[in-house]
């Protein structure tokens, strides 16, 4: 009969079917039924047997009455022996379901094909009959899984006489296989969804069980794992591997370990396995079960990390900034070179000084604290470290470092050394300042020369050329009163022959033609001419070492401009006895040099003078030197003479 619940059949196991093959005895039954010789074939040993066995057992006659009736079907129904031996018309079926309708035994008694399709799960082997079926009605409608075993009875000369039943309560043991049923239903959803890997492993290491991750993890199917030797997932590296730890498993050891294993299509995939070995009852090796946890993002996280991190250890090594980590203590835990080399420190002074109880400057430490509050700080100014007691200028920039939640966990200094930049500034500064000064002397000086030029054309040429000019009225006076003039005309050739003269000196100044006829070595010869015969109390020598193919075209105007500013000024101001002028080439330079014996000057006071008394020359020199190309130097000490040095590249 089957269970209309849930449709799980299994087969009944019970006393075995009684054959009634002793003489019938005339007694008469104690519990009050029909006499024996009314249950046709039922011997009272036969009774006994049925009253005492342990299964609920009852008999029923050829008519379908009761006949017997044991002890356990009376606990089992709650209904008395007296009360339903001879009763028929299903009245035994009453106690399990609530009604009369056939059981397990009528299908011995011969229903009828209508009642066989009704119960098509019950089996049979020969005669006997046995089925499962759940009784609502049992135990005083409690209810219980039993199970039935249904067989014919026949007397001595094997004739049909009845049919015999016997009932087992298997409750217990249905709902111990219906739990343990949806345990392993509920361990299969459980191993089929992990996010891990399972694999199941014999003794010989050939795949027992894979689960679904496993498959989609190496790119198999099910039936292509299971039974397959593992050596085959691994290649000869990772393999070495997994015979160690398989040794740890013989060894009744669990692990965890990381390898790589060879999927179908021949990748690597690097998983974390947590291996644990199998033993059977006698503590025999029986196999491994082991979970996989596919570990190729973490493992492609840890290498962006650590080339991140190898990326900032570069950066932060070999960074032209000094850098250093503090805690949240701020005990200042790492620092690089450069920080050691701003401050004047060593590693052994710096690591482990605190930030906040050890600096002395106040706006310094109020960055650092500022930092430790959440924000980014600045200062920037003169520091003197406090490790290593160097006074340098500097810019530190601090930021705070924060922990997942937000928590500041430490902060990272950033320090620039500024001091060349200062310096710098104050350079750019002053060449400013002697840029605004040489533009007023440049103007000063074009509107001298313009006077001078003015002058000199007008004592010179202009006075002349009115010479001139009365010199041949008067001859035009006096040809018109017939008289001869040739000696007039002769004083005005004189004339004449000076305003040019006038003429040549004044455009040798403004540009010396001996320079584009002859080149600047004789330029300088004949410079240093006529510088003598002005200024006769100066001795100079010259050394040159150089020949006129040397010289680039465009630094012949430059040399000749320095050379003569530079003996106007020694003339003027040095208070020389002798002058020594070097022009040489060394490898890869062309240098102009020009020494004199004077009285030397302080530069620094020099430099800062903006009256006319500091003269045009340096500025000048300066500017003409470096707007060519070249780099200028003075070295003057009050007493011991001046020294230019003008040096070009070639």
């Amino acid at each position: 009969m089957s269970d209309e619940r849930d449709g799980n059949k299994t087969q009944a196991v019970c006393s075995p079917p009684l054959k009634s093959r002793q003489a019938r005895e005339e007694i008469t039954d104690d519990a009050g039924g029909r006499p024996l010789r009314d249950r046709p074939h039922i011997t009272r040993r036969n009774l006994d047997i049925i009253e005492f066995l342990p299964d609920a057992t009852f008999v029923i006659d050829r008519e379908g009455k009761v006949i017997a009736w044991n002890r356990a079907i009376e606990e089992m129904t709650g209904v008395r022996k007296k009360d339903i031996l001879g009763r028929g018309d299903f009245a035994y079926a009453v106690p399990f379901y609530g009604e009369r309708r056939p059981i397990v035994i009528d299908l011995v008694m011969g229903a009828d094909s209508k009642f066989e399709r009704k119960y098509q799960y019950v089996k049979k082997q020969g005669e006997t009959y046995f089925a499962e079926a759940y009784a609502p009605n049992a135990y005083r409608g409690k209810g219980a899984y039993l199970w039935g075993k249904a067989s014919p009875l026949y007397d001595g000369k094997g004739n049909w006489v009845g049919a015999i039943q016997s009932i087992r309560d298997i409750t217990d043991k249905r709902l111990a296989d219906q739990a343990l049923a949806r345990s392993e239903r509920q361990f299969r959803m459980l191993v089929e969804t992990m996010n891990e890997g399972l694999c199941v492993r014999d003794a010989n290491d050939r795949v027992l069980y894979a689960n679904d991750k496993m498959c989609r993890l190496l790119g198999y199917v099910r039936e292509e794992l299971v039974g397959m030797q593992v050596s085959a997932l691994f290649d000869s590296a990772n393999l070495l591997i997994l015979q160690r730890e398989m040794e740890k498993r013989r060894n009744r050891e669990g692990s965890l370990y990381e390898i790589q294993m060879k999927s179908r299509d021949g990748r690597n995939i690097p998983v974390l396995v947590s291996g644990r070995p199998m033993f059977g009852e006698q503590g025999d090796y029986r196999g491994t079960i082991s979970t996989m946890t596919d570990i190729t993002t973490i493992k492609e996280a840890e290498t962006k990390l650590r080339e991140s991190e190898q990326k900032y250890r570069m950066i932060f090594e070999n960074s032209p900034l000094g850098i250093f980590h503090f805690d949240a203590d701020c005990v200042i835990t790492t620092a690089n070179e450069n920080i050691f080399r701003i401050w004047g420190t060593t590693a052994e002074k710096l690591v482990g000084f605190n930030l906040n109880t050890s600096l002395k400057n106040k706006k310094m430490k109020a960055a650092v604290i500022a930092c430790m509050s959440g924000k980014s700080a600045h200062y920037e100014g003169s520091y003197l470290s406090v490790t290593g007691g160097k006074i340098s200028n500097l810019k530190a920039n601090y930021g705070p470092i924060l922990s997942a939640d937000g928590k500041v966990i430490g902060g990272i200094g950033i320090i620039e050394d500024i001091s060349e930049r200062k310096q710098t500034e104050a350079a750019l500064q002053e060449s400013e300042r002697q840029l605004h000064l040489l533009s007023s002397q440049l103007l000063a000086a074009q509107e001298q020369e313009r006077k001078r030029i003015a002058r000199e054309l007008h004592d010179g040429i202009g006075s002349s050329l009115s010479t001139i000019k009365f010199s041949l009225e008067a001859t035009l006076r006096r040809m018109r009163q017939g008289s001869q003039s040739y000696e007039s005309l002769q004083n005005v050739i004189v004339l004449t022959q000076h305003a040019i003269d006038e003429s040549r000196r004044i455009m040798t100044d403004l540009r010396p033609p001996i320079l584009d006829d002859f080149g600047i070595l004789t330029t300088m010869d004949w410079f240093c001419a006529q510088f003598r015969k002005a200024y006769t109390h100066l001795r100079v020598d010259k050394e040159i070492e150089v020949v006129e193919e040397d010289i680039p075209e465009a630094l012949k105007i430059v040399i000749f401009r320095v050379l003569q500013e530079a003996l106007h000024n020694t003339a003027k101001y040095s208070q020389a006895s002798r002058v020594k002028i070097g022009l040489r080439k060394t490898p890869g330079t062309l240098e102009l040099k020009i020494g004199d014996n004077g009285i030397g000057f302080d530069r620094t006071s020099a430099s800062r003078r903006s009256d006319s008394s500091s003269g045009l020359g340096l500025p000048s020199m300066k500017e003409r030197t470096e707007l060519s190309g070249g780099t200028f130097s003075v070295e003057s000490t009050e007493g011991a003479g001046t020294t230019l040095c003008a040096t070009w590249p070639l």
